[in-house]
């Protein structure tokens, strides 16, 4: 009995796939093709950007999977990683071996990308920052009127206190929207070191911003907050 109803089902999808002019073959095949190439750093998900200090390694993590009814994975780089064909469009900054591992070699930027099987997967653009241990900024509080336009100068610096460039940071606020005051006018993203931002006040109230290093390892991503109170004009 299970054999007919099993058959029956077998029988009922080859008829579904007839009327639609696909053999069941076809689509067999379909599910077993390469549809596409997933690219992450470690272990995180796919982001179009990363970031890691200098003298930092990491690994990229590859998977192609199917394209049909059901996407499942073809291939995984951390069971068969010389199966993918790792690319870095600038190995002065970062080079990636056969195997997918990532060496930081100097400050800059780089493209990484994974392919297989005629695949390539979406760039990953890595930015690499020299060490440093904080994020420094000046003044550390903010006190000013509703219209108003503040400076705040940022700077990483290392173990000897001495200022370090280009460590990238991005700046956010303790609050879900900036309202209190505007975003920095030079951007809130990927900002280089050393910096002086810009701010209008826009309502009275009280934030605290906060300024954090860009990087994929959690230790790496140290912060610094400034407290504003923007008072009535």
């Amino acid at each position: 009995m299970p054999i007919t109803r099993h058959s029956s089902c077998r029988l009922c999808v080859a008829f579904i796939l007839a009327l639609s002019g696909c053999k069941l073959s076809d689509q067999t095949d379909l599910r077993s093709a390469v549809a596409g190439v997933f690219i992450g750093i470690g272990y995180s998900s796919y982001t179009s950007h990363a970031f890691l200090t200098l003298g930092v390694r990491d690994s990229l993590q590859a998977q192609a999977y199917s394209g049909g009814w059901s996407s499942h994975t073809i291939y995984d780089s951390s069971i068969e990683p010389t199966r993918f064909h790792f690319i870095s469009t600038n190995p002065a900054v970062a080079k990636v071996d056969s195997v997918g591992q990532v060496t930081t070699l100097s400050v800059g930027e780089t493209d990484l990308t994974a392919s297989v099987a005629g695949f390539t997967s979406p760039t990953i653009r890595l930015a690499v920052s020299p060490p440093a241990i904080a994020l420094i900024a000046e003044p550390g509080t903010v006190s000013t009127r509703v219209g108003d336009t503040f400076a705040i100068s940022m700077k990483a610096v290392d173990s000897s206190g001495r200022s370090v460039p280009d460590v990238i940071f991005n700046m956010g606020v303790d609050t879900t929207y900036w309202a209190v005051t505007s975003q920095p006018l030079e951007g809130p993203w990927k900002l280089h070191t050393p910096i002086v931002l810009h701010f209008q006040a826009k309502i009275a109230g009280h934030v605290r911003l906060r300024a954090t290093v860009q990087n994929q390892r959690a230790e790496s991503r140290y912060q610094v907050t400034i407290p504003v109170t923007v008072e009535p004009r």
